[in-house]
């Protein structure tokens, strides 16, 4: 008698967005464990690592979460929820709110493999993960039933906690004199070593170190090429789950800029709480804020924070739209919103910088919370997925018709 075929799990299929409720809830359990991620923050910048304290509490917190499909226990979220909740984290420790960004983001990449692959990352529940997408940096050699993997995969952020990673690569086509393709493989933490290469003077704790592989073999789902992981197939794809629709690109841009507007608005709290105690050195002014110059020059500060809040909730709020429906983003609205999210940066290191000018000369002592700040937000501005010059070109190309001077978008 022949064997009985088994028929294959239904796998849950999400059609819109989490409800505001559920980030809420998020958000409030953030908040319960800031006072944590605060007191570790310093740890985590002076170590280049976040303290696996913080990693747990972020755990308990749902953080970790986020972008993992319903189906494997995952909110499901999308650029919206992460927005907000890395927003949150980066209040209290902006290192860790990169490495919540990172991670959730390289789920939603990891997101686009099959469903078989899936069901084994995911086998036990929601991970945390890493991924390197820009500049191809290594290769994937045909071997057997799978794959050679080699290379070298720089500024790795989440890479010390992640229990699996992405890294771009050049695929080798089988035929001879045939042309690489860009191409992703997903390896376990056990399959590639971190190097501890990350030294810098801002965002130190997201442990953005260098990943490694060597020799590795892969099965042969576990590499995929750069438009199957890039591209708007799920998008247009009326059975996919919402994680699957999301557009790659422009949702980790958006949210990786969550971080330092956390940050801005720490800053700006802390600037304003302190400014009723603190004198105008050289001045008759006893309180910062018996100067005029100084309320003024605080209210504008804030109003850049809001301004960049108000552009990164718009792109959040259009790619979600977008991913509930089987109609793309157009490429001159995700150029628009790739502006709107480098504008933002821009507005959030100037608002840092006016913050320093208006505490003074104690914002650059080496324990100083503003000073800290500052450095996460000049550093993780200047990521380059959403440095302004970048993003005012592209968004230029799309309201000139010229072509666009990237196709990640």
């Amino acid at each position: 008698m022949p064997p009985i075929a088994l028929a294959r799990p239904e796998r849950l299929v999400q059609t819109q967005a989490p409800a505001a409720e559920e980030t809420a809830a998020i958000v409030e359990r953030i908040h319960r464990i800031g006072n944590l991620l605060r007191d570790n923050a310093p740890i985590a910048d002076r170590n280049r690592v976040l303290p696996g304290e913080s990693v747990d509490a972020l755990e308990e917190a749902g953080a970790w979460r986020i972008s993992a499909l319903k189906r494997y226990g995952g909110y499901e979220g999308g650029a919206a929820m992460l927005l907000e909740v890395a927003r949150t984290v980066g209040y209290y420790d902006p290192a860790a709110a990169w490495c919540v960004v990172i991670s959730n983001g390289s789920v939603m990449l990891a997101n686009r493999y099959n469903d078989e692959l899936l069901d084994e990352v995911f086998a036990n529940g929601p991970i945390r993960a890493a991924s390197i997408f820009a500049q191809p940096q290594g290769t994937a050699t045909p071997d057997g039933d799978g794959w050679r993997i080699s290379g070298k995969w720089p500024f790795a952020s989440n890479s010390s906690h992640s229990e699996w990673a992405i890294g771009i690569l050049f695929i080798q086509d089988e035929n001879a004199g045939a042309e690489p393709r860009i191409g992703f493989a997903m390896m376990q933490r056990s399959e590639y070593e971190v190097q501890d290469t990350w030294y810098t003077i801002g965002m130190r704790g997201s442990g953005s170190n260098t990943m490694v592989a060597e020799n590795l073999w892969l099965p042969r789902n576990r590499v995929i090429t750069f438009e199957a992981l890039m591209g708007t197939g799920p998008e247009c794809d009326p059975k996919a789950t919402f994680g699957r629709r999301l557009t790659p690109h422009l949702t980790m841009s958006t949210t990786i800029q969550a971080p330092s507007l956390g940050a801005a608005q720490a800053a700006l709290d802390y600037t304003t709480g302190i400014s009723h105690k603190r004198g105008i050195t050289y001045t008759h002014y006893r309180k910062q804020t018996d100067s005029g110059a100084f309320v003024h020059n605080l209210g504008a500060a804030s109003i850049r924070i809001d301004g960049a809040r108000l552009l990164l909730e718009r792109a959040a709020a259009h790619i979600d739209a977008a991913a509930v429906g089987v109609e793309p983003m157009p490429l001159v609205e995700r150029a628009r919103h790739r502006a709107g999210i480098g504008h933002a940066g821009h507005e959030l290191v100037e608002a840092a910088n006016e913050l320093c000018w208006l505490h003074g000369t104690a914002s650059f002592a080496e324990n100083s919370l503003l000073g800290r700040m500052w450095r996460d937000i000049n550093t993780g501005t200047r990521h380059a997925s959403i440095s302004a010059p970048m993003g005012y070109e592209l968004h230029g190309n799309g309201i000139t018709s010229t072509p666009y001077i990237s196709n990640k978008l």
